[in-house]
């Protein structure tokens, strides 16, 4: 069936390809990690529950997807379409700062394949083979096909995200019900290099969150989403720090 469908690569993933462990036994992920793949990302999902560490390292803000029209939380890198400010040229993630999930999990991620007359979608476990080396030491599958620790490791990542997803869409869905969310930009200046400006983002609007109704505060709070709000609101002050990155690195 996976063979019949064409599947979609997250950004910065090569061409992917459904996880199979006869066709994958023996491979495992090259020993040196390398984040050089996302260096032309400049945003990042996040879950819901990745607001609070996040927050210390990212802007996060809201765009909407165009497919879906879903609004989703994501992680600011650069202050221009192309750039992460937290890959060096050596493709090694800046140092002391948290590491997103959408990163950690590479080069795996989950396809989902609609289902037909009315069936539940499907969830489809993919990945990019480049990322993958044969004879590894430590396998992703036996030669009988049996899962190692690796994979397990792995699989554990990915199911917690899946978990993490739906929380975070009952977040965002909230977030847009109750008219929270207002667009704005991020526009850079620095001292020097070009002014550049980040379009199509939302926020949380602090003077509509503080008119809400009491009952919606307090089912907000019980579900622990203030907190993420909050979070999401004190990370806005990141952007000064894209822009110092920006200036240091000569990006």
């Amino acid at each position: 069936m996976a063979k019949s469908i064409k599947l979609t690569a997250p950004p910065g993933y090569g061409a992917v390809e459904p996880l199979d462990k006869q066709k994958h036994a023996g491979m495992g992920l090259r020993k040196q990690p390398d984040f050089a793949w996302s260096a032309g990302i400049n945003a990042a999902f996040l879950n819901a529950a990745e607001f609070f560490k996040a927050a210390l390292d990212y802007p996060i803000a809201f765009v909407r997807e165009p497919r879906s029209g879903e609004f989703l939380p994501m992680a600011l890198l650069g202050l221009k379409a192309g750039q992460n400010l937290y890959v060096d040229a050596q493709g090694q993630w800046r140092p002391q700062t948290y590491l997103p999930a959408y990163f950690r999990r590479h080069p795996f991620c989950i396809a989902e394949i609609p289902g037909t007359a009315g069936a539940a979608a499907q969830r489809l476990v993919c990945v990019d083979p480049a990322a993958l080396e044969k004879d590894s030491p430590q396998p992703l599958f036996g030669a009988d096909g049996a899962p190692s620790p690796a994979w397990e490791a792995a699989h554990k990542l990915l199911e917690a995200m899946e978990g993490a997803r739906q929380q975070t869409r009952a977040l965002t869905q909230r977030l847009e019900t109750l008219g929270l969310l207002v667009p704005f930009d991020a526009v850079a200046m620095p001292k020097q290099g070009e002014r550049s400006r980040l379009q199509g983002l939302f926020r949380v609007d602090e003077e509509k969150l503080a008119e809400l109704q009491a009952k919606d505060f307090k089912a907000m709070s019980k579900r622990g989403e203030l907190r993420a709000i909050y979070a999401h609101l004190l990370s806005l002050e990141n952007f000064a720090r894209l822009l110092e990155y920006t200036q240091n690195d000569g990006r």
